[in-house]
């Protein structure tokens, strides 16, 4: 399996990159390779959700810097309200058939738009505040 994710970056660069879970795993966490994983969008009614990835909790002592524009993100885009430290991915999520669990997907050319717009929005925000 392989598709596209969001990889936003401590400093707040936006990017996307091919490689759903293998490279994106290595990209949330690059210095322990320990993910840990949130929703931020359910799957439902046959749409994807969005699924994020952030370095594992154990891991962060002084290990990574916060991220403040993944933060703003993750909270406009309508998930948990949380700190959010180093680089988060964000890749798309579709519910099982047999058993509804999440099942990991690449972004869907819409998703990919909505993170970018967001993206900008929130920046634009930090920016008038910094």
């Amino acid at each position: 399996m392989s598709g596209i994710y969001a990889l936003i970056r401590s400093d707040g660069r936006l990017e996307f990159r091919d490689g759903v879970p293998e490279q994106m795993h290595r990209d949330t966490d690059p210095h322990h390779g320990r993910p840990a994983a949130f929703t931020i969008q359910r799957a439902s009614w046959g749409g994807n959700g969005l699924h994020g990835h952030v370095g594992d909790v154990s891991c962060m002592a002084s290990t990574y810097p916060p991220n403040h524009i993944a933060t703003a993100l993750v909270a406009a885009l309508g998930g948990p309200v949380q700190y959010i430290f180093g680089n988060l991915t964000i890749c798309g999520s579709r519910a099982s058939p047999g058993s509804g669990e999440a099942i990991l997907c690449g972004l869907t050319e819409a998703q990919q738009h909505l993170i970018h717009d967001v993206h900008t929005a929130v920046t634009k925000e930090a920016d008038t505040k910094a």
